[in-house]
């Protein structure tokens, strides 16, 4: 029977199981196991769903009896779900379909079966569903087993390329608006724009209507859609030139220009391994690569290396990332359109290499890919390859096991034939490649340690041959280094040490039984004295400036320790010191037990008694206070004309010279012929009494003070005895004042800080000791400041040596100042054009007004200041004043204030005012007519 006979009846039974199924789902009996819908489908029908061998027609006859459109992923999931099919089974139609017919619209596989299509815009998901879509990635990712689970450290070998969309940056958003480049083909929902300029001049908007077209003012429609830009541009400017033809005459009179502004939005979907499936709104500029970026990229079951562009039922474009991620481009990369399909493929061949590679890493490999590829996507081989062989760690395929539990085995292969080309090697999928190191050992060397000034390795050369050699090749011995035996560790050729132990001395001597040959691998130690001798320390503790402990050494002395706990050779110091015993503390010969050897501390400290005792290891001295005995609460008080005073413990014989010196001595103002010392008196009407003591009876020369007279000063105070709560007082010396200077400053020849020698010394001294006004500097501007308050003097003259009366004292922290010769003179406030004005010799006030552009409204009053600070108010009137203005003199023009609302002006006092100013100048004209 044909196949024209056959098929009504096919098609009859199909039908007649397509009704039972329904019946059964609207009866409602039971479901398939783990079915959530509470639907069951026909025993045969689930048979032949399980099947994984189904051919082109079964299935595409399945889906035709479940009613699933295989060419809409978005309805073939919802009615998978709609009948309780599992994803998993709709998969298996599409590879069915897929391996018959790989161009067909329906993709090969990739609804998850936590799918959920929604149709969402591109920036949405950057705003925040981006973050989520990688999280749920990474969820995905660490739930799913891969062939390296426990054979690699899949932490330490990450899948290469995977980690490019942890972070997705914002610079990857699909923009909007332009610019595009000349291959953008213009669509219906983008918006060009028209500019023409030159002979005419005009500017469009020009949305792409739903037709492709675009409508020009005085030119027509002109279709635009399907076009590239730069064609596009052509073909306007033709239709343009036929009114106007400046487009295209020779040379041009009209130019045009026209950019897309606004790109349409199109719609597209992207399927297969990704976290969250489904359909998004992108700009037409958008590339896979943009649309894989903003979903979070693909999961790591998903390929990196054949993601599928489907259009119109057609594979168009299969991305490869690798060709981003290792070349940094890819050769043909495709833009997307509207209902284009994005999906991506299961992860094809997936091998790892470890070990000294550039990139160890999980690749993935396409058909056809070798060893050589897989080497040359992780980098290459380090330089401490080793480079005899590689090993592969392979799982045995299903049909040549003999052991179902043991599954793997282990090829080592040369690596030298592949980087020689003469062999390659296909991999497998779960091949795991190990690239070996070098050996960390060094035949040709030796190695020196210890107190040698250079240690480490050396070449063995012949001219290093023996001990000494390489003693003498690590620069010596250290000063610390023992020189009584040393140590050679010798690897034998079995790897054994054998100990050789050298005495150095003879070695240095280049004895030759000691002084023996090297050899590969010799290891020379030699040791610090501190290695093998005890060396012991010392320590010095208590009323010292530093408690210190110091290595014990050969003739180490008590006043060697004495010394170096600092303090106690200092005549201020030593005061805090008691001084008639210091402890030496030592171990005795049972090593356990310490006994106590005292010593006059005075004593040692001048070099007598125990100074001269030698140390031993262990040794501790310990120094008192000076109050050990001291009363608690005995204090004595000095204050006036010493370094520091205050109050100071007493003790028994405390002197005069004593206190002072504790004090930190005299100041340089000190009184030194006498001191009081104010003292208690328990009677029932006096409570105090105060002793003068002279220290000097002969007035001071400060030039000597330092030496002669202060120890003059001291040696007298040393027989005076203090008691409890004394108070000394060391006045000030009435005859000694302070150093007080001057500050000179500006156009002088030797500016600086100048001392005041005698009771009021002028300013022209001063200036003189300065070395006089530069020639640049300008006198009559000088200024001198006293606390903070200019003086106002004619300086020009005084600097000049021709003051006389006018020359001025100076005080104590004046400041002179000298100033650059200005060359001008400065007009400012109620005038036309205030500024600088050069300064001309013998011009007055009003021709430096008529120069500022002369006087503005409501003037008020005119002031100028000359050079030396000297202020004055100008007449105004009939008979004005009109002075000579120094050379930086201020002209300041001052404005009326502005009148009060409803202020009247007061006319009678004008005319009085006006009359008493012509009866003046009437009496002058008439007495001068008479003279």
């Amino acid at each position: 029977m044909s196949d024209e006979t056959q098929c009504p009846c096919a098609n009859i039974f199909m039908i007649m199981k397509l009704l039972l199924c329904l019946l059964l789902v609207v009866a409602g009996f039971g479901g398939l196991a783990g079915n959530s819908h509470g639907q069951v489908l026909p025993a045969e029908l689930q048979r032949e769903l399980a099947r994984n061998n189904l051919s082109e027609s079964e299935a595409r006859g399945l889906a035709e009896q479940l009613g699933i459109n295989l060419h809409d992923p978005v309805q073939a999931s919802q009615r998978a779900r709609e009948l309780g099919v599992s994803e998993a089974v709709i998969h298996r139609l599409l590879r069915a379909i897929a391996q018959a017919d790989p161009l067909t619209g329906a993709p090969p596989q990739g609804i998850s079966s936590d799918s959920v299509f929604v149709d969402r815009p591109i920036d949405s998901i950057l705003s925040g569903q981006a973050a989520r879509a990688r999280a749920l990635r990474d969820s995905i990712d660490a739930a799913q087993l891969t062939p390296f689970s426990g054979t690699v450290d899949e932490q330490e070998l990450p899948f290469f390329g995977y980690d490019l969309f942890q972070n997705v940056p914002e610079a990857f958003e699909p923009s909007p608006i332009g610019p595009v480049d000349d291959g953008y083909l213009v669509g219906p929902g983008d918006e060009l724009r028209l500019i023409v300029w030159g002979a005419a001049e005009f500017q469009y908007t020009l949305p792409v209507d739903v037709e492709g077209r675009v409508f020009v003012e005085r030119v027509g429609q002109i279709t635009v859609a399907g076009k590239r830009l730069d064609v596009l541009r052509e073909d306007v400017k033709r239709t343009l030139s036929r009114s106007y033809s400046g487009l295209v005459s020779d040379p041009p009179s009209v130019f045009m220009d026209l950019t897309v502004t606004r790109l349409r939005p199109i719609k597209v979907f992207v399927l297969g391994e990704v976290a969250q499936p489904g359909g998004y709104t992108v700009s037409s500029a958008s590339t896979l690569f943009n649309v894989l970026y903003s979903i979070g990229g693909p999961l790591r079951r998903g390929s990196l290396r054949e993601i599928d562009v489907i259009r119109n039922g057609q594979i168009v474009s299969t991305l490869d990332l690798y060709d981003y991620l290792l070349r940094g481009y890819s050769e043909n990369p495709i833009r997307l359109r509207s209902n284009d399909f994005a999906f991506v493929r299961p992860r094809g061949k997936t091998v790892a290499i470890t070990g000294k590679v550039v990139r160890p890493a999980v690749y993935e490999l396409r058909d056809g890919e070798t060893f050589s590829t897989l080497l040359d996507y992780a980098g290459g081989l380090t330089t401490t390859a080793y480079t005899k062989r590689y090993q592969i760690e392979r799982i045995v395929p299903f049909d040549q096991r003999t052991d179902p539990s043991i599954a793997r085995e282990v090829l080592d292969l040369s690596l030298a034939d592949v980087l020689n080309g003469l062999e390659d090697v296909e991999l497998r999928d779960g091949d795991v490649i190990s690239i070996f190191g070098i050996s960390d050992r060094i035949d040709n060397s030796v190695t020196i340690a210890g107190a040698v000034f250079q240690p480490g390795r050396y070449q063995l050369t012949p001219a290093l041959r023996t001990v000494r050699d390489l003693i003498l090749s690590a620069d010596g011995l250290m000063e610390k280094a023992f020189v009584g035996t040393a140590s050679l560790i010798r690897v034998r050729d079995d790897f054994t040490e054998q100990q050789i132990t050298l005495d150095l001395s003879d070695v240095l001597s280049n004895e030759p039984t000691q002084n023996i040959a090297l050899m590969r691998r010799d290891s020379l130690t030699i040791f610090f004295r501190s290695d093998v001798q005890d060396v012991g320390e010392v320590t010095i503790s208590g009323q010292v400036r530093n408690e210190r402990v110091l290595p014990w050494r050969n003739n180490l002395q008590v006043s060697d320790l004495l010394f170096s706990g600092g303090g106690l050779y200092d005549s201020l110091f030593v005061k805090t010191v008691f001084l008639e015993r210091a402890d030496l503390f030592r171990v005795n010969e049972d090593g356990i037990t310490t006994r106590v050897v005292p010593f006059n501390l005075e004593q040692a400290l001048s070099g007598q008694g125990a100074a001269r005792d030698l140390l031993q290891p262990g040794d501790e001295i310990r120094i008192y206070p000076r109050d050990v005995k001291r009363l608690t609460g005995d204090v004595v008080f000095i204050t006036g004309a010493v370094q520091n005073p205050g109050e100071y413990p007493y003790r028994d014989d405390l002197t005069l010279e004593d206190l002072i010196l504790q004090a930190g001595g005299f100041t340089p103002s000190a009184f030194l012929q006498s001191a009081d010392v104010s003292r208690n008196v328990y009677g029932e009407q006096q409570i105090a009494e105060t002793i003068s003591v002279p220290l000097l009876t002969l007035d001071v020369d400060r030039s000597k003070a330092i030496s002669e007279e202060l120890l003059g000063a001291l040696f007298t105070a040393r027989s005076v005895r203090l008691q409890p709560e004394d108070r000394v007082y060391i006045r000030t010396d009435p005859n000694l004042r302070p150093q007080e200077t001057v500050l000179v400053s500006g156009e002088v020849r030797f500016p600086g800080l100048y001392a005041i020698e005698y009771e009021n010394e002028t300013l022209s001294s001063i200036m003189r000791r300065a070395g006089g006004v530069l020639p640049t500097g300008y006198s009559a501007g000088t200024r001198l400041i006293r606390g903070s308050q200019p003086v106002i003097a004619d300086f020009d003259l005084i600097l000049a040596g021709k003051g006389g009366k006018k020359d001025i004292a100076v005080f104590p922290g004046d400041q002179i100042f000298v100033p650059r010769s200005p060359n001008t003179v400065e007009v400012r406030g109620n005038v036309n054009n205030p500024g600088l004005i050069v300064y001309e010799a013998g011009s007055r006030v009003r021709d430096y007004l008529d120069r500022a552009g002369g006087l503005a409204p409501e003037t008020a009053d005119i002031f100028v200041t000359q050079a030396d600070g000297a202020t004055f108010k100008l007449r105004r009137g009939l008979f004005p004043s009109n002075p000579r203005v120094d050379e930086g003199g201020v002209i300041s023009v001052s404005q009326k204030p502005p009148k009060e609302p409803g202020e009247r002006t007061d006319v009678g006092k004008i005319i009085t005012d006006s009359i008493a100013v012509l009866g003046t100048v009437l009496t002058a004209i008439i007495l001068a007519s008479r003279l």
